[in-house]
């Protein structure tokens, strides 16, 4: 693998590599911590870092202002095509979304529970699903915007957050009616279901055990994986067709977090198409990231490259590769480009 020092590099350079939307990230801290930030901005984590991608949400911020006399614009959409190389760990990136379902502001934040009385949850958000909460303005701490968490609980006016935001410093409004609180905005988190097909209609290689199929490996809150593959049924089992975990049980539909990039183990003889549909996030994203191998998406489909994506004021800068962050870029045939930024 080649390792390239991006200091000075052209942004079409990288873009080749950034826009395939995959990144692992390894991270130099001084801690052996290895607590797991993946979907939170949460300063309590001790030896942490945190580093944002701004740049399509930016691109289309600014477009979307240069039609500001319009009443509404909609939210672009449309699919990515990753190829799956054959007998390759494929490293693929979510970078389009399921759309925003619920936006507003909170009226008071009380360490996990964030209240906005102006929608019911319960009647706006399904049970049983996972969401993703994003935090689009914060005027108490900017610092927060960007950020992410897992939504899995919530009562008619009220979301329960995993981490303290309040800590934090995600702010309610200054006093009542002063519609100031954070803004917000709630998107489901895509499933197994939704990017492979309940039927695995995206034509993974199934098999009635996990050794002969291709398989799915999720980042789990551990820091490990959960392996996942889908069966036709029947067999010696006897089972169901399905989507199945590691041990051969119904899997469900497990959520997939955009943050968070995925494997998928090719079993296949020859490479194929996997087409991944949904819309474009047109927010920044803030990633927390700790010790060691982060596995995580550029969360855009376009315009993101190294030169202009801002990940070096999160990251470790060296003059070489052995002491700073270093991003790791899949090149498209089952390897992969290391980059590292250095200050000079």
């Amino acid at each position: 693998m080649d390792s390239v020092d991006c200091r000075r590099m052209k942004a079409s350079l990288c873009l080749g590599h950034f826009s395939r939307a995959m990144i692992r990230l390894e991270k130099q801290l001084a801690s052996d911590s290895r607590q797991r930030g993946k979907k939170i901005f949460n300063t309590n984590y001790k030896n942490m870092k945190y580093t944002t991608i701004t740049t399509l949400a930016a691109l289309l911020l600014g477009t979307a202002g240069a039609f500001a006399q319009s009443t509404a614009y909609t939210t672009p959409t449309g699919f990515v095509t990753h190829t799956l190389k054959a007998g390759k760990f494929n490293l693929i990136g979510l970078t389009l979304h399921e759309p925003v379902v619920v936006s507003g502001a909170f009226e008071t934040v009380s360490g996990t529970m964030l209240t906005d009385t102006s929608v019911n949850f319960t009647t706006a958000l399904d049970a049983g699903k996972t969401y993703v909460l994003e935090i689009i303005e914060n005027t108490a701490d900017s610092s927060l915007v960007g950020s992410i968490q897992e939504i899995t609980s919530w009562t008619a006016t009220t979301l329960t957050t995993p981490d303290d935001l309040g800590a934090d410093g995600l702010a309610g409004e200054t006093t009542g009616g002063a519609n100031d609180g954070a803004k917000y905005q709630l998107r489901a988190a895509k499933t197994i279901s939704d990017l492979f097909g309940a039927d695995n209609s995206a034509g993974l290689t199934a098999s009635t055990n996990i050794s002969g199929a291709d398989v799915i490996w999720l980042v789990n809150a551990a820091g490990g994986f959960d392996k996942f593959f889908y069966s036709p049924g029947g067999g010696l089992g006897g089972g169901a067709a399905g989507w199945k975990n590691a041990s051969g049980g119904d899997a469900g539909d497990p959520a997939i977090v955009y943050a968070d990039a995925l494997f998928i183990q090719s079993r296949a003889a020859t490479d194929s198409d996997l087409v991944l549909t949904g819309a474009v996030k047109v927010s920044e994203t803030t990633l927390a990231l700790s010790e060691g191998f982060n596995f995580v998406s550029t969360t855009y489909p376009v315009g993101s490259t190294l030169d202009n994506s801002g990940l070096e004021t999160g990251l470790t800068q060296a003059t070489n590769i052995a002491s700073a962050d270093v991003v790791w870029l899949s090149d498209g045939n089952g390897g992969y480009v290391k980059y590292f930024y250095s200050p000079g």
